[in-house]
């Protein structure tokens, strides 16, 4: 029988869009389930958030800003996670990073106390050091002054203890009272319910002016801040940020 040419070329060509129909649809389904899986895998990370600008804060438009923000958003969009921020004050973030509600908290300068019940990464974001601020005419001007003052400090800060330190070195009776943040700090000792307030030196920066405070030329303890993680957690997040 003679062999029909355009048949045979129907039928190749028929076999040969099926093929194709068949390896587009398995890249489709390649590509879907790739999507998908790499959108299963995102890792959440849930970072504390506390008020103390312009290292991080809650802006005007209700969104986490600042220095460590920055840099999270950052390495964040680099490793592919997906960041949720917790809102609260300085204490409630430290407790949250200790039962393990948050993976990171910003802004947590080292120490050998903090080493036992957090873990940090090694290169820091940051370095600062702590000033006494008072209002403008306190007469304030060594740390020999503030010697019976009543004196503000964030509590269960690296500052608080620092202090007290510091002025049971020098024998200073002073009062040391300790606040949930800064603005309640500074309005306190604007209001003329203390003395001094002891601050770093990214905040005071500014909002010493805005509460009409200067400078006492009593500076302490450097201090080096990082991220924190919970104690004994996944090195990989620390590891990310360094």
């Amino acid at each position: 029988m003679p062999v029909d040419q355009k048949n045979i070329d129907r039928q190749n060509s028929a076999v040969r869009s099926g093929q194709w129909l068949r390896r587009f649809f398995i890249l489709l389904l390649v590509l879907f389930f790739g999507v998908s899986l790499a959108q299963a895998e995102k890792r959440v990370v849930r970072v504390g958030v506390y008020e103390n600008a312009p290292k991080v804060f809650t802006d005007e438009s209700g969104k986490p800003a600042g220095i460590f923000v920055d840099v999270i958003e950052y390495i964040a969009k680099s490793e592919g996670w997906q960041l949720e921020y917790v809102a609260g004050t300085w204490v409630e973030g430290l407790d949250r990073l200790a039962s393990g509600e948050i993976d990171l908290m910003p802004d947590v300068a080292y120490t050998a106390e903090r080493a036992e019940i957090y873990s940090f990464h090694k290169v820091p974001i940051l370095s600062s050091w702590y000033l006494v601020y008072a209002p403008k005419g306190s007469n304030i001007h060594s740390i020999l002054d503030l010697n019976e003052k009543r004196i503000l400090v964030l509590e269960r800060s690296v500052q608080q203890q620092a202090f007290a330190r510091l002025s049971k070195g020098f024998g200073l009776n002073v009062t040391l009272v300790a606040v949930p943040d800064y603005k309640t700090m500074f309005e306190t000792v604007a209001r003329g319910d203390a003395h001094a307030a002891i601050t770093n030196r990214f905040y005071v920066m500014r909002h010493a002016k805005q509460f009409g405070l200067e400078d006492t030329a009593v500076v302490f303890e450097p201090s080096d801040l990082f991220f924190a993680a919970p104690k004994n957690d996944s090195r990989r997040l620390l590891a990310a940020i360094d």
